[in-house]
């Protein structure tokens, strides 16, 4: 899904005005690019130096919360030194456009015993 990896890159460069733009009308009301700007920073502060979307995305078409204008949830994988980070996003069809109405930052909370390294 280009518009959650977009956006995945638009972060890492440092793009907030474009990572904004790939927002919903909503999702603009609810975030601003200073607001996004903060949030990343947030997510990726305990590691050192720039992230980067490492190419691990995961993408479903169907989903127990899907709206009938969404067209897909994903999730795509932001590293850096120190760092192992993502933004999940939920992407819906906006006046015949592709946008984020949906942010979570962060990777989700999973249990110890799933987690390898």
């Amino acid at each position: 899904m280009s518009t959650a990896a977009n956006f995945a890159r638009a972060l890492v460069f440092s793009d907030f005005t474009e990572a904004h733009a790939l927002l919903s009308t909503q999702a603009q009301q609810r975030y601003s690019a200073a607001q996004l700007q903060q949030a990343y920073a947030d997510m990726t502060s305990y590691g050192d130096g720039p992230g980067a979307v490492d190419g691990h995305v995961e993408f479903m078409d169907d989903w127990p919360a899907r709206q009938s204008q969404d067209i897909g949830w994903a999730y795509v994988s932001i590293t850096g030194a120190g760092f192992i980070e993502a933004v999940t996003v939920v992407v819906a069809e906006e006046n015949g456009a592709a946008k984020i109405r949906e942010i979570e930052w962060g990777v989700p909370d999973l249990p110890r015993s799933t987690l390898t390294f």
